[in-house]
């Protein structure tokens, strides 16, 4: 597992930075009022290379334990459990709003990953997508979709 673990790595510090030369290559404006539009961007690249490389010293450490056929069919179900929800939540999300959308997606994602824990499966669903609401719609102006409930 830990051999995986560092080829995981590297593939996400490569990624983290090819994300990172696109956003230095972009464009910037003149607008010098604020942190500018690729201020998240950057700290999320640097903060995804920083990870990648924890994560591949950790690769290093041990040695490789071999995974067993029953725990790569489960990885697999999850996979396309998840693929199936991103698939479907790209199709949804312009007709359904993003509120609705995202709360049924964030809902059937954990319902999967927390069987038994309706309470807290049901407070993250609602809360997650209404504050992300709130914070991007409300507080940054910046519009989600609506959607045919048309909130």
């Amino acid at each position: 597992m830990h051999r995986k673990d560092f080829y995981v790595g590297l593939i996400m510090l490569l990624l983290s930075g090819a994300i990172l030369v696109q956003v230095l290559r972009s464009p910037t404006s003149q607008d010098t009022s604020g942190p500018g539009p690729f201020f998240f961007p950057v700290i999320t690249a640097l903060l995804m290379g920083g990870l990648s490389v924890l994560l591949m010293l950790q690769g290093l450490k041990g040695p490789s334990t071999p995974s067993s056929a029953a725990g790569g069919e489960r990885m697999w179900k999850r996979i396309l459990w998840i693929v199936f929800w991103c698939f479907l939540y790209g199709i949804m999300i312009e007709t359904a709003g993003y509120l609705l959308s995202t709360g049924i997606v964030t809902f059937a994602l954990l319902a999967y990953f927390n069987r038994g824990r309706w309470i807290m499966n049901v407070s993250f669903s609602l809360l997650t997508p209404l504050s992300i609401y709130i914070l991007f719609d409300k507080l940054l102006k910046s519009p989600l979709p609506k959607g045919w409930l048309d909130f």
